[in-house]
């Protein structure tokens, strides 16, 4: 075994101390009113292989995972975070159809712009696009495609938005790289922008101080990475505290969350986490203390963890997601979180009312259940 192959009890691997992370109180905003409404759109799902997303998880046994996207609404500006899983996968290029579509299958489903539509939303409110992560590394054998079909997005377009150093990984595209899992065609049609490296320091400058929505592009306001929570770095992303954007890697590099603000009186918030994780079990229950910790590993196969392109670095990123899941004001919900399906409401619905209606408890006794089966052990 090389120094590169990890074993399913390897140290590297093991859930992180809740304490090991620093906490910056989440700022009250300006103003009281300063919230978003966050909507769940349903997209495409994929009946995928357990044991990539849980250890010990036995040979054939598979669940249906769904492939969320985010309407985020602020008054008459809109954004999309992520567009789930393309409404035919199987058209996707090859880098896909040959790889992650041989182990997964998909279940086609309308997209987030067909389900808007069908609800005669008007699409000139949508004034961004946020993907998560770019959902390609060459050596990743299974990933979620989590960018959609961008070719649906209204004309004119809104611009893309990445994390971090995201595009040096992107192009170019399918089929100028036979390996490439975005069309090269969308590279050539579609503005993206990312945001800026972990090194970058003071108030943002060029575009992507002045990309939209909100008030902080018409020159109200300053971006900049700040501590926010237990992360290090946040964007304030409207300026008046409702949306931060997170850098978060781990999974692939420039991976990021979004924390929303969605209820004023009393606060609460809602991190959607991407693929950070790909499993409750991962980042839940939140452990009693150091010795009470149920949280499972990464899932390793033939000495490869599956779906984190870092392993140690998206190992202390699910951690985060178990800090902000034990603030009681925090509702954390995977891009393919299966066990919010049929407990959350979707789109029109708003999932601000999750504290009213108890969809965090609902979604998580599963894995409280599972966990408390693994405490008691075989018998």
């Amino acid at each position: 075994m090389s120094a590169d192959d990890y074993k399913q009890d390897d140290t590297r691997l093991r859930p992180v101390p809740l304490d090991a992370y620093p906490w910056k109180r989440i700022p009250f905003p300006p103003t009281p009113e300063a919230i978003v409404k966050v909507s769940l759109l349903p997209t495409s799902k994929l009946v995928a292989p357990l044991r990539f997303f849980t250890p010990g998880a036995k040979v054939g046994k598979t669940e249906d995972a769904p492939s969320w996207s985010f309407l985020i609404e602020k008054e008459d500006e809109a954004i999309l975070f992520d567009l789930g899983l393309r409404e035919h996968p199987e058209h996707s290029p090859r880098k896909i159809v040959d790889g992650p579509l041989k182990e997964y299958r998909p279940l086609p489903g309308k997209g987030p712009i067909e389900r808007l539509e069908e609800h005669d939303y008007d699409l000139s409110h949508l004034k961004l696009v946020v993907l998560s992560h770019q959902h390609f590394d060459p050596d990743q054998i299974v990933f979620y495609p989590l960018s959609g079909n961008l070719d649906t997005l209204p004309t004119p377009a809104p611009p893309i938005l990445l994390g971090p150093n995201s595009m040096e990984s992107i192009g170019p595209g399918y089929p100028v790289d036979p390996n490439a899992a975005w069309p090269q065609s969308w590279l050539d049609k579609y503005r993206f922008v990312e945001l800026p490296g972990a090194d970058a320091k003071g108030a943002w400058s060029g575009e992507i101080a002045r990309l939209g929505p909100g008030a902080v592009h018409r020159g109200e306001g300053k971006r900049q990475w700040e501590p926010v929570g237990c992360f290090d770095r946040g964007v304030n992303w409207f300026g008046d505290g409702s949306l931060w954007l997170l850098d978060a890697p781990g999974h692939c590099p420039g991976h990021i969350m979004a924390l929303a603000r969605v209820t004023a009186s009393p606060p609460s918030y809602i991190l959607l986490g991407g693929d950070a994780s790909h499993s409750q079990d991962l980042y839940l229950p939140v452990p009693t203390s150091p010795e009470h910790d149920l949280r499972l590993p990464l899932p390793v196969i033939d000495g490869h963890p599956q779906l984190a392109v870092d392993p140690p670095l998206a190992t202390y990123t699910i951690g985060q997601l178990t800090r902000m899941s034990a603030e009681e004001n925090v509702m954390v919900l995977l891009a393919h979180e299966a066990e919010a399906e049929g407990v959350v409401d979707v789109y029109p619905g708003d999932l601000g009312e999750w504290k009213a209606k108890g969809w965090k408890e609902a979604k998580e006794r599963g894995v409280t259940d599972r966990a408390g089966a693994r405490r008691r052990g075989p018998g």
